[in-house]
């Protein structure tokens, strides 16, 4: 190593005192230091580490070069330099000189930041996949990236925020392998894991229908094993689609008769069957209407007029209901009326009147049902079965161009109000699906 200049100036002073010829003392000071410092000596950086310690020549200048920038730190009394940095990628390339006060440089000594063995990730896992799989999952830590060879192909990709990677493939053949790795942020690899194919011999799961099937559809909608095939058999007619790899489905079919039978099976790409799902064609308007249990009792209520709580939409209404399924038997109609200020009516009399013609019907009080909410809300409600007098009156005149004018006579005072428009539509499809 290098004399440092504060040794040979002490030397100079020495050699003058003790005799040495004045020219000997010139010759000492103006002689010019070209000699270059040595080769620094770098500790080896991880990717974990988070400083880089530099051994060199004291008092010289560390330039230090990494990512495009250079940084100089002083080689202290110890002959080190302290370099702190964030923790760097396995393969980053770190360079490092030294230069003297002279201006020598020293040759370039190269750092290159390799894999902590204590801090790999860990291995990802492969889900399970067969030979009909055209996913698949692997499963690893949220964040970090995944390598995978399927085959002769490799896909690289990041664990989403609940540390899944999803691929769609070609199915692979049985008992061959697929392998994955993770690759932390910083470059370190874990172990790479290995996931054998195996053979399909399971039934996937019976299809789950995301609409019941009416009379004015000419589809079946549902869910079912991704990549399967839904197989619609009508009669002695099969009809098919195949699954999308979200699940869904749709098999068209001609338009059937409500109460027609078929059945649906999913077939997968082993040939493998499920249990058949069997279905019944329902009433065009069976979407139409909410099927709810309100206090024991199954009821049938239009959507146009109720809630699926069963609330009533409106705070006066009459509307049908049908106590069970919808028929000509079960069919009711309901007067109910919200008395927000807790005020009641008293049913005595309805009247319902279209233009110049009218029906009117008395209310028996003891059928006149009362409900106290804690806001202060009183519900008054009635449930009745209609006459075939009503029945034809609001067939003939209950029409979306008609204003229908309902007034309740009570015993405390009368109310009058026009049907909403969702309340005509209400009458005029549960006459429909009463066979009306």
């Amino acid at each position: 190593m290098k004399q440092p200049k504060y040794l040979a100036l002490f030397l100079a002073g020495t050699l003058a005192l003790g005799g040495i010829v004045p020219s000997a003392i010139v010759n000492a000071e103006t002689t010019e230091d070209v000699t270059a410092p040595d080769t620094p000596v770098l500790s080896a950086p991880l990717h974990t580490s988070s400083s880089l310690t530099i051994t060199g020549e004291i008092g010289t200048k560390a330039e230090i070069l990494i990512n495009g920038k250079t940084y100089v730190r002083l080689v202290q009394d110890n002959g080190e330099a302290i370099f702190n940095m964030s923790p760097q990628s396995v393969g980053k390339v770190i360079d490092v000189r030294l230069v003297d006060a002279s201006g020598n440089i020293s040759e370039t000594a190269r750092a290159i930041v390799a894999e902590d063995p204590a801090a790999r990730p860990a291995a990802p896992v492969i889900k399970p996949l067969t030979e009909t799989s055209r996913e698949v999952r692997v499963v690893g830590e949220p964040g970090q990236y995944v390598v995978l060879t399927v085959g002769d192909k490799t896909y690289k990709g990041k664990f989403d925020a609940n540390g899944l990677y999803r691929r769609v493939i070609t199915p692979q053949p049985a008992k061959s392998w697929l392998e994955a790795q993770t690759i932390s942020t910083k470059g370190a690899k874990s172990d790479t894991s290995l996931r054998s194919v195996y053979t399909d011999r399971y039934a996937p799961k019976p299809a789950r229908l995301t609409k019941s099937v009416t009379a004015a559809m000419h589809g079946v909608f549902g869910k079912a094993e991704p990549f399967s095939t839904a197989v619609v058999t009508i009669g002695d007619k099969t009809y098919s689609a195949p699954v999308m790899s979200h699940g869904g489905f749709i098999v068209e079919i001609p338009y059937q008769k409500m109460g027609q039978k078929m059945s649906l099976v999913i077939v997968d790409g082993a040939g493998n069957v499920s249990k058949p799902k069997e279905i019944t064609v329902q009433h065009k308007l069976y979407h139409d209407f909410h099927r709810v249990y309100f206090d024991g009792m199954k009821l049938t209520l239009p959507k146009e007029a109720f809630r699926a709580s069963a609330d009533t939409r409106y705070t006066e209404t009459l509307a049908p209901v049908f106590l069970g399924h919808p028929s000509k038997a079960n069919m009711n109609f309901l007067l109910n009326y919200m008395a927000e200020d807790g005020e009641v009516i008293g049913f005595e009399k309805m009247t319902i009147r279209v233009g110049r013609a009218v029906y009117t019907q008395d209310i028996p009080a003891d059928e006149v049902g009362y409900e106290a909410y804690e806001d202060g809300t009183v519900e008054e409600s009635y449930v009745f079965k209609p006459n075939a007098d009503l029945i034809r009156f609001v067939d003939r005149y209950v029409r979306p161009e008609n204003r229908i004018v309902v007034t309740i006579e009570g015993s405390d005072y009368d109310l009058e109000f026009n049907l909403a428009g969702g309340e005509k539509r209400a009458f005029m499809q549960s006459l429909e699906y009463a066979g009306y």
